[in-house]
C-alpha cells in the first residue's frame, strides 16, 4: 500500500521529534502492509516553514537511515500545505514541496473550523495550472460537517479527497467517523491516508480503515484508495476519478445541511468567512 500523507520525518513539525520515533513508526507501517510513504511536513506561513529543498534533504537522509536499519520501506518527498493566498506561485516557484516532487499534486489543508467563500476559485486556479488539490482530512472541517455541498461542488471541479484511516475507524470519535462513512459513500473520497504523528496514538496504520471500506464499498474501491490512486499520484499522472453520488435534496421544511448534519448526528459549530 502507499501512504500519502504522513509527518514521519523527525524534527520539522508536530510529528516525530527524533529519528528513533521515526524509525518505530516506519517499522509499523511496513508491518502493517505499507510500502511506501510520501513524506508531508506540514507547511505553515510562519510557523513550519518547510520549504522544498529542506524536505528534499530530510527525506534523502530519512531514506538511508532506513536502508542502514533494515527497513523495506521508500519514503518520498511533499508537503502538507496550509491555505495561503500565494500557495499557486509558491508551487510553481518551487518554494513548497508538491506529493512526490512531480509539480502535479499539492496536498491542502483546510481550517479546522472555518471554510473561506472564494475556496472554489482558488482551487480552480490551481487546476488552471496543473495543479490537482489534494483536500487532507475534509471530514474534520467543522464546516464541511455542515454543508458538505461544498466539497461536493470542488470534487465535480476536479479536486480529489484525503481521508484520515482513524477517521474511518473511529478513533476521533464517532461524530467524524459518521460523516466520513457519508463521505465515502456518496464517492467523495479518493484516497485513505494515515496523518500519522508518532507511533502511540498516531501511528502509521491502514488496515483498520481499508477493511471498514471493504464492507461499505467493496474490495476493488477500498484498494483503488490505498494503492491505485495514490500510485498514479506519486507518478504524476492523471486521477480517472469517477463524478460524487448526489447529495439528498431537500423536500421542504429543514435546509438539507441541517438534515445531513442531524442525520450524522453531529453537534458544534463551523463557519463560512
Amino acid at each position: 500500500m502507499i501512504d500519502i500523507h504522513s509527518h514521519i520525518l523527525p524534527g520539522l513539525d508536530d510529528g516525530p521529534k527524533d529519528l528513533e520515533k521515526s524509525l518505530a513508526m516506519a517499522r509499523i507501517a511496513v508491518a502493517g502492509g505499507i510500502e511506501h510513504i510520501v513524506c508531508t511536513p506540514h507547511w505553515v506561513a510562519r510557523a513550519f516553514e518547510n520549504t522544498r529543498e529542506m524536505v528534499i534533504r530530510a527525506v534523502e537522509e530519512f531514506q538511508k537511515k532506513l536502508t542502514q536499519n533494515g527497513i523495506a520501506l521508500r519514503v518520498h518527498p511533499g508537503a502538507e500545505l496550509h491555505l495561503d493566498p500565494d500557495l499557486p506561485r509558491k508551487i510553481e516557484s518551487g518554494e513548497v514541496a508538491t506529493l512526490n516532487d512531480t509539480g502535479r499534486y499539492a496536498l491542502i489543508e483546510l481550517p479546522d473550523i472555518c471554510l473561506l467563500q472564494n475556496l472554489g476559485r482558488f482551487f480552480g486556479s490551481l487546476l488552471d495550472r496543473g495543479i490537482t488539490p489534494v483536500i487532507s482530512h475534509p471530514e474534520r472541517n467543522l464546516a464541511l460537517l455542515r454543508a458538505p455541498s461544498y466539497l461536493h461542488s470542488w470534487v465535480e471541479m476536479g479536486v480529489l479527497a484525503q481521508v484520515t484511516a482513524a477517521s474511518v475507524s473511529g478513533r476521533f470519535g464517532p461524530q467524524i467517523e459518521r460523516f466520513s462513512l457519508f463521505l465515502l459513500e456518496h464517492l467523495l473520497v479518493h484516497v485513505i491516508a494515515t496523518d500519522a504523528h508518532d507511533p502511540q496514538m498516531r501511528a502509521p496504520v491502514l488496515l483498520d480503515a481499508v477493511e471498514r471500506v471493504q464492507r461499505l464499498l467493496g474490495p476493488e474501491a477500498a484498494q483503488k484508495m490505498v494503492k491505485e490512486t495514490p500510485r498514479q499520484i506519486l507518478s504524476g499522472n492523471r486521477v480517472l476519478a469517477g463524478a460524487p453520488l448526489p447529495l439528498v435534496r431537500s423536500s421542504g421544511g429543514a435546509s438539507l445541511s441541517k438534515k445531513i448534519f442531524s442525520f450524522l448526528g453531529l453537534t458544534g459549530r463551523g463557519y463560512i468567512l
